[in-house]
């Protein structure tokens, strides 16, 4: 037990450089699955909004998440018509539940990322799907429904008014 500060900045470093090397295999896994999920978005935007109306701005995200540490994982905003959402991934574990489609019982997901303009807000869970990722949108009026596109053009929609 450290009892002075330099000791105790020690070991906490230390502690923090073993969890992030005990977890990178699994932290690279939600950055990927995140990847996908922006490159997806950004395809939809393309093809809705040729024009480019709207302006992507990626960048990568800090995130402090018990078990993982602090890592990094890409974001996207999205801005314009006087409005914006963003994209930001949240956490690799959930506590969330739902049930992805195909599945027989309710699944615990395995990913969140946040929809939101800071005051409104409609999440994202990823569960493993045979080959792909699927993702849910829950906006809280309902059950959960799976993200297509039609959901995401429906979200964005909501914060662009």
């Amino acid at each position: 037990m450290a009892t002075t500060l330099k000791d105790f900045l020690e070991e906490r470093a230390a502690q923090e450089a073993a969890e992030r090397e005990a977890h990178q295999a699994e932290i690279a896994e939600w950055r990927d699955s995140v990847s996908r999920l922006l490159a997806q978005i950004k395809d939809w935007l393309r093809d809705a909004d040729p024009r480019g109306i709207l302006k992507l701005k990626e960048f990568e995200w800090e995130v402090n998440e018990e078990g993982l540490g602090h890592y990094t994982v890409p974001r996207l905003d999205i801005t314009g018509l006087g409005s914006r959402m963003w994209v930001i991934p949240k956490a690799r574990f959930t506590v969330a539940t739902a049930h992805p489609p195909r599945k027989t019982a309710p699944e615990r997901a395995i990913g969140r990322v946040d929809l939101t303009d800071e005051v409104r807000r409609k999440t994202l869970y990823r569960f493993h799907g045979d080959p792909d990722d699927i993702w849910m949108i829950d906006d809280l009026k309902g059950s959960p429904r799976v993200f297509v596109r039609s959901e995401f053009e429906a979200a964005l929609m909501s914060f662009l008014k």
